[in-house]
């Protein structure tokens, strides 16, 4: 364990406890993987199904190819491990930089985190909106290049904000750097469109475990649809979903204070379905 973090490779039968990917894969060196983040709670591995599928459609867009039982041995190891924040992530392995991607690794990470608090979720997060246009790698792939997601949060946090919103080049909101938004235009609830639809891959975000969810839970409020800059202007409310947060209100983006009676209708119906306090 190095820095509250546990970690394991699949050997070929089962999970192993390993040091981290080596120097040499070329997910270290080059960026090239994928992976999913899934949270462990009360010895439940949350959304487990939906995470393991959609890591298969990201190796399958990428060209990665897992080795065999990998992923099926995944989904009963991650129900072995304690509570935390666990990531899955399939590698490019070792090889030449045009060497084909079929000898991938695949690793196991998880952190011990302390819960958000309850009063974080009741008062909701403060965004900002990132000046920089953002054009995501391979259509919003979750991928190791994570270097422009994490450097725009960090920009957010030198403003004291919570998170911050992502625009395209096109001018439409993507997503929160580590979040999916969901935003109330005109009285309706929207999310921005997923690469999942076949809508194109300009201005589209990651599908999100939660974000389904959410989309299933309210499918006769919710809808996504592609949403210019403009109109977040214009938003009364909005939420973010991620795995680890659930679901969390927004109270102010860029200072200006929103409403938080959907968002917290939303969460509280997440907190009940999956027991969280």
């Amino acid at each position: 364990m190095s820095n509250g973090v546990q970690s394991w490779l699949w050997t070929g039968a089962s999970f192993d406890t390993t040091g981290g990917a080596p120097v040499t894969d070329r997910g270290f060196r080059y960026g090239m993987s994928v992976f999913e983040s899934i949270r462990i709670h009360n010895g439940r591995a949350l959304f487990l199904d939906e995470h393991l599928s959609l890591l298969e459609l990201g190796c399958k867009a990428a060209g990665l190819t897992p080795p065999n039982g990998a992923l099926v041995g995944c989904k009963g190891f991650l129900q072995t491990l304690p509570d935390g924040f666990a990531r899955v992530y399939v590698t490019g392995g070792d090889g030449p930089v045009t060497g084909p991607l079929d000898d991938c690794r695949v690793f196991v990470f998880i952190e011990r985190r302390e819960t958000v608090p309850a009063r974080v979720y009741h008062r909701g997060y403060d965004l900002a909106i990132h000046p920089a246009l953002y054009a995501p790698l391979w259509a919003g792939l979750k991928t190791g290049n994570y270097w422009a997601n994490v450097r725009a949060f960090n920009d957010g946090v030198a403003k004291q904000c919570n998170e911050v919103l992502l625009i395209s080049p096109e001018n439409l909101l993507i997503s929160a750097s580590m979040a999916n938004v969901f935003a109330v235009i005109d009285g309706k609830i929207r999310t921005p469109v997923s690469y999942l639809c076949g809508r194109g891959t300009s201005g589209v975000c990651r599908p999100g475990v939660v974000r389904e969810w959410v989309m299933r839970m309210f499918r006769e409020s919710a809808r996504e649809e592609f949403i210019r800059r403009e109109e977040v202007d214009g938003a009364t409310e909005m939420f973010l979903t991620n795995s680890w947060l659930g679901v969390m209100p927004v109270a102010t983006i860029e200072g200006r204070r929103l409403q938080c009676e959907i968002g917290r209708e939303v969460l509280e119906a997440y907190r009940q379905e999956f027991s969280i306090p």
